[in-house]
């Protein structure tokens, strides 16, 4: 019985590493902005990022934000974004790479022979 339990928890696992792995790829995330916005005004401060994780992982993507913005704040937010991603974009792949392990430790322990419990 406890292989099957320890199978179970190891499938149990890899599916939560999975979903981890897959909400920090698209989960876009939120910076630290300390230069102003057109006119000196603005969001300095928290500003969520509009290029999710898979895309600055995948693509390179390094856009700074849609609209009309200072100089200083779109390459501010650019920058601030891309590193946030990538940081994401490492981690889920970790998330992922330690689902495929466990996943594969519980096909391997359905593979083992069982004990025999007849005595």
């Amino acid at each position: 019985m406890s292989s099957r339990r320890t199978t179970l928890g190891l499938w149990l696992a890899a599916g939560l590493l999975l979903a981890v792995s897959g909400w920090l790829l698209m989960d876009n995330p939120t910076v630290d902005i300390a230069a102003a916005d057109v006119g000196g005004h603005g969001p300095a401060g928290a500003v969520g990022c509009s290029i999710a994780p898979y895309d600055a992982g995948f693509y390179g993507n390094d856009d700074p934000p849609g609209g009309e913005h200072s100089t200083a704040y779109a390459d501010e937010v650019a920058a601030s974004c891309y590193a946030a991603n990538l940081t994401r974009f490492r981690l889920a792949g970790a998330a992922g790479v330690g689902a495929l392990a466990l996943a594969v430790a519980a096909v391997v322990s359905l593979a083992r022979p069982r004990p025999d419990r007849r005595r």
